[in-house]
């Protein structure tokens, strides 16, 4: 640890919590495409990384995870801190390695095919995190006394090549599949009332544009899911959330080709409509790493290709004339209606997904949390030509790690910012004016802040800024939707409860934290406002964004969950009296 942090080229950051340096590693590879390493020392240090590892696993996110170890002759011997290591992370970890022991005194300059075995080895790691589905690499470097030398340099290292060459090259045989194009532009071409769905795709590519100038040429409605950067362009459909809740219109729409890029989208409605489309619809993925988004059993072709090189490539033609113009007459009455709705309930929880897709700047970066804050981004982020990047944990789907992760994106964002202690170095590889600059916001929910609230300490540790914005609704609303909120043994009082106390569905369900974020603002070094209108909440996200020096701040908007379920249901009732006006 001591050796990357003093080494310049290196950006490292330390936690003191590995589960946060974990997420933070994360969320730094997610915005910068880059493989991160995360170093810890041996014993539950390393265990406390396996959900980072799964996230990153599951997201295809590079990661490289360097653990330090205990000597063979010291495990399964009593030794503190010494726990059974090897392949620790199981099935998250693309590449395990037992690096072995080496002895300070073997590494001089004498031990030049020692030295030349480690950079390559070190090369191996980065490649094999990059390539292919990228991932988890996971070193593991068992160690011997003594840990540290007397002198404040290492050997020198000769075994370099000359001006500073990277030691080994690698040539991923990633490509275009001319096969692959002709056959994906001829089954396009043969439809005539086409599809485009994009999920979830996190990398720095051109998909978004590609995807809304292929819709546009071809007359296709693009059902783009904001974590895919594609909600844009004359296409874009941006209420098919509440559309495909609509029986009559789901059932009236029927495409005959439908064409799926990234990660299927969040949206259960979407979901359950491409699932009940006609059997032997053609529903096609493009994925260059071949990864199965599938889980009803539906697609019938998988392309592994680079989708924003395989649209702008296909040469397409307009099918129906009339198909997309009915997608888009639809999605503008929805939108009337919502605004609508929305505007008479005031500040909610769906208006602040609303707002942040119109205020936030387009160099912006956006991290949702899970559960519903990435639904409500879904369904009410808006069609922009210039949107700011969305990112999530939606590999493994769950709420772990959200703050520290979102701190990993301001660190890419705002590098200069960033404290360098010494201690579970996060490393990246940065490329010289590759990062953005642009402000990052986090969209969280209580209970998931609350999960992570460790992570908290990066703003003071870190000094990074990060705008949080914080839906308090005392609990996890999305389980408030689920027909368990209305079971009878659910709404129970808990045993030694008064029955006008908690029942079993709020304690241990929607589990309130009965935290007053205000003190946890307070406690970690953070800015923090409440407000309590929609006036209030754009005056606050915009002091927040440019406060000088920059900083991390609370903007927290209090709510109910059941009010907030009933606000959902008056906008689900008013899409469908506007779809059967129209």
């Amino acid at each position: 640890m001591l050796t990357l942090a003093r080494d310049r080229r290196l950006r490292c950051h330390s936690h003191i919590d590995e589960r946060c340096a974990g997420f933070f590693a994360v969320g730094l590879a997610k915005a910068s495409g880059l493989p991160v390493a995360v170093t810890c020392t041996s014993g539950t240090a390393l265990a406390e990384l396996l959900p980072a590892a799964v996230e990153a696993h599951e997201a295809r996110v590079p990661l490289l995870i360097l653990s330090a170890d205990r000597p063979p002759e010291l495990r399964e011997s009593g030794a503190g801190q010494t726990i059974d290591q090897i392949k620790l992370l199981g099935g998250a970890a693309k590449w395990f390695f037992e690096v072995g022991t080496h002895e300070l005194a073997d590494l001089d300059s004498s031990s030049a095919a020692r030295l030349r075995w480690m950079r390559t080895l070190a090369c191996r790691a980065y490649w094999r995190a990059l390539d292919g589905r990228p991932g988890v690499v996971h070193l593991n470097f068992p160690l011997r006394e003594p840990l540290v030398t007397d002198t404040d340099e290492l050997p020198e290292d000769l075994t370099g090549r000359p001006d500073g060459a990277p030691y080994a090259r690698h040539v991923s045989s990633a490509g275009r599949d001319r096969t692959a194009i002709d056959e994906l532009g001829a089954l396009i071409r043969g439809a005539q009332r086409g599809v485009l769905v994009a999920g979830r795709h996190e990398r720095r590519t051109s998909l978004g544009e590609a995807a809304a100038r292929f819709c546009a040429a071809a007359g296709w409605p693009l059902l783009a899911d904001p974590l895919s950067g594609a909600r844009r362009g004359s296409a874009a459909i941006a209420h098919y959330d509440a559309l495909l809740r609509d029986a009559g219109f789901a059932a009236s729409q029927r495409p005959d080709l439908v064409l799926r890029v990234g990660d299927l989208p969040t949206s259960k409605p979407l979901r359950e409509w491409l699932a009940g489309l006609k059997p032997g619809t053609p529903q096609i993925q493009l994925d260059p790493e071949g990864a199965w988004q599938d889980p009803a059993g539906v697609l019938t072709h998988s392309f592994a290709v680079e989708p924003a090189a395989a649209l702008t490539e296909i040469v397409t033609r307009p099918g129906d004339g009339d198909w997309l113009a009915t997608w888009r007459g639809a999605d503008e009455r929805v939108a009337a209606a919502t605004l609508g709705t929305l505007a008479a309930g005031g500040l909610s929880e769906p208006v602040v997904a609303a707002e942040l897709g119109v205020l936030l700047p387009p160099e912006a970066t956006l991290f949702v949390a899970s559960s519903m804050p990435v639904r409500d981004i879904e369904t009410f982020w808006p069609i922009r030509p210039d949107p700011p990047r969305v990112l999530c944990n939606r590999g493994a789907n769950g709420i772990d790690g959200t703050v520290s992760s979102a701190f990993g994106v301001a660190a890419w964002e705002h590098p200069a910012t960033a404290a360098a202690p010494t201690e579970h170095a996060v490393t990246a590889d940065a490329e010289p004016g590759s990062t953005g600059g642009g402000p990052v916001v986090l969209l969280i929910g209580d209970v998931a802040l609350a999960h992570d609230i460790g992570g908290l300490l990066a703003a003071r540790r870190l000094d990074l800024p990060l705008t949080i914005v914080l839906l308090d609704n005392a609990g996890g609303g999305i389980f408030d939707f689920l027909p368990i909120s209305a079971a009878p043994l659910a709404r129970a009082a808990a045993p030694g409860e008064d029955p006008g106390e908690q029942d079993i569905f709020t304690r241990h369900i929607a589990t309130p934290t009965g935290l007053d974020f205000a003190d946890a603002a307070r406690l970690y070094g953070l800015g923090h406002e409440r407000v309590d209108d929609v006036v209030a909440f754009r005056g606050a996200l915009e002091r927040a964004l440019s406060a000088q020096p920059p900083r991390a701040s609370i903007v927290e908007v209090r709510g109910k969950r059941d009010r907030n379920v009933a606000l959902h249901r008056r906008l689900w009732t008013s899409v469908a009296a506007a779809l059967d006006a129209g």
